[in-house]
């Protein structure tokens, strides 16, 4: 697969083991598939926008929803293409989700109050708090 902006300035395809790729596919579909199942039990849509589920994936991050597809999403296109371009989309896609749900993060503070804000304090947005982590263990 071949994108534009590669061809345009002549990046070459990135060459990877058939191994290493078989490895990394594998991965990142079954991770993707088992956070958007995991999500989907701890919150289903009959409780979106209705209570504050904190449990599950959502004990980790605010929106591994969105997570799913911004890395495991970009890991498994990154793969079939093979395509430096992609794999450094990772960035711009994390700065648009981030801008995107600026709107949600605002209703569900207004909607949960301080109770959600604690839990932004607690939880990160697509990446979980390893520091938040560490002292949680202690």
């Amino acid at each position: 697969m071949s994108f534009g902006f590669q061809s345009l300035f002549n990046i070459p395809q990135i060459n990877i083991n058939q191994g290493i790729f078989n490895l990394l596919l594998i991965y990142f579909i079954i991770d993707f598939s088992i956070t958007i199942v995991w999500s989907l039990k701890h919150l289903p849509f009959s409780k979106q926008d209705v209570e504050l589920v904190t449990s599950g994936p959502y004990s980790w991050t605010r929106h591994p929803f969105y997570s799913a597809f911004i890395w495991s999403g970009t890991g498994i296109v990154f793969l079939l293409s093979l395509s430096w371009v992609l794999l450094f989309s990772v960035i711009p896609i994390s700065i648009f989700w981030a801008w995107h749900i600026r709107d949600e993060e605002n209703f569900l503070t207004q909607k949960f109050g301080e109770k959600y804000h604690q839990y932004i304090i607690k939880t990160g947005q697509f990446f979980p708090k390893l520091k938040h982590r560490e002292n949680k263990r202690k």
